[in-house]
């Protein structure tokens, strides 16, 4: 149940049923999907661990909202994994790496032409995982799976259509360098896109949000029904 649940929260947030910084009552989930409070303290706390909850004592879980100083690290990260796993990636599974990042740019772009907002998000992810998951390296992997699910819920809940546009462009232009075997260009290439992501998702906090990160109202879980046997 503990995992039901927690799989039910995280696709929440990645897909936007609740926005960044909401605060999320523990009594008030346990009764929409029909649960104790035990499975959702637990998944709250699993999330946590993820980086997509963030709870503070005496003041409840809420949805993680970054600062601006916060994705800026995010990228710093991403830099320094994606392209040494885009390195390993080509060295040791190359038409594995690029048949997986082809199809997932062209889901994206895809997903972006019949206006499917969290198609090209999830798209989006796929695209960066297939380096990191053809890397063969468990260390380089494990070590991605800190900040993923957090970028993955940054695409979905401040990318804007011209965001999605200009990346899944860079996603070919990426593809390319890597066909002619130039990688180092792919590399350039990647890192201007990473570091792009801190201009592109450092989005002023929506009203109700207090410059700090922290919510000040509760989500709404209306949309939160009861989990099926």
């Amino acid at each position: 149940m503990t995992a039901r649940v927690t799989e039910r929260l995280r696709r929440a947030i990645l897909d936007g049923e609740v926005e960044l910084g909401d605060a999320l009552s523990e009594d008030k989930l346990a009764s929409r999907l029909g649960v104790s409070r035990s499975p959702v303290h637990e998944a709250l706390t699993a999330l946590e661990q993820e980086g997509l909850i963030d709870i503070r004592p005496q003041r409840g879980s809420f949805v993680f909202l970054p600062t601006r100083e916060d994705i800026e690290n995010l990228c710093e990260f991403r830099r320094m994994i994606e392209a040494e796993a885009l390195s390993l990636a080509m060295a040791r599974k190359r038409s594995e790496t690029l048949a997986a990042m082809t199809i997932a740019a062209r889901k994206m772009h895809e997903a972006i032409r019949a206006d499917d907002h969290y198609g090209s998000a999830n798209a989006d992810t796929e695209f960066h995982l297939a380096a990191i998951e053809n890397s063969a390296n468990p260390y380089l992997i494990n070590a991605y799976r800190l900040i993923s699910s957090k970028v993955s819920a940054l695409r979905s809940h401040r990318s804007t259509a011209s965001v999605r546009n200009e990346a899944s462009a860079e996603h070919f232009d990426i593809i390319e360098k890597l066909e002619t075997s130039d990688l180092p260009g792919a590399q350039a290439a990647l890192n201007t896109h990473i570091l792009k992501m801190a201009k592109r998702y450092d989005i002023e906090p929506m009203p109700g949000r207090r410059a700090t990160g922290r919510a000040t109202r509760s989500s709404s879980l209306e949309q939160f029904s009861p989990l099926l046997d």
